[in-house]
């Protein structure tokens, strides 16, 4: 029988000890790592103002999920004239929630940037009880491999309470406005939805 050795037993006593806490670390929840990317800041959806904004950030940053959050369920989209007139076989009548998230996440994917301005010229505003319509004059210019696309045109923005807070319901473009500076005619937003639909992805 081997002889037992108190000074062994320390040894192993003391090594024990010390992996304890070394075993513990290994097995203890790490603290969450940062997102990496950076945060996108959204208002509350409190205020028709606040979901204009909030859809304004939502194109500045290309977030197709926060657009999202921003439309109605019972969404609908109305083309201007030009733009009906340029895509006829586009049936319009059924531009719904469901498509204007399909043509928001591939316009976003496949653009390289775009500065919008959704009230860029404030032609009316009204809010009745849980319904509001705001007429505005929006601009956005589109980066893309071509360069860059200006668009400007005058929109018809309705919103409405959904529960607690606000939402877009309908999005009317009106018509395609002059540039300011070029006063050349720009279209309107339309027309990217347009292209959307006659490819196959209305």
């Amino acid at each position: 029988m081997t002889p037992y050795r108190k000074g062994s037993f320390l040894a192993i006593m003391i090594l024990s000890l010390g992996l304890v806490p070394a075993l513990g670390c290994l097995f203890e929840p790490r603290d969450a790592e940062p997102p990496t990317g950076g945060s996108i800041t959204y208002l509350d959806q409190s205020s028709p103002e606040n979901v204009l904004a909030n859809l304004e950030t939502a194109f500045q940053n290309q977030d197709a999920a926060g657009y999202e959050r921003q439309i109605a369920s019972d969404f609908v989209y109305e083309p201007d004239g030009d733009t009906q007139a340029s895509y006829p076989d586009v049936d319009w009548s059924t531009w719904n929630r469901d498509t204007e998230i399909a043509f928001i996440q591939n316009f976003f994917n496949n653009v390289d940037g775009i500065a919008a301005n959704l009230n860029a010229e404030v032609i009316q505003e009204g809010v009745e009880g849980t319904t509001a319509e705001f007429i505005e004059i929006y601009a956005a210019t589109v980066t893309e491999s071509g360069g860059e696309v200006p668009y400007r045109a005058r929109a018809t923005f309705n919103f409405r309470i959904d529960g607690t807070f606000w939402v877009l319901a309908r999005w009317f473009d009106e018509q395609g406005e002059q540039d300011p500076e070029t006063q050349n005619s720009l279209p309107t937003l339309g027309q990217r939805r347009g292209a959307f639909a006659a490819s196959g992805g209305g």
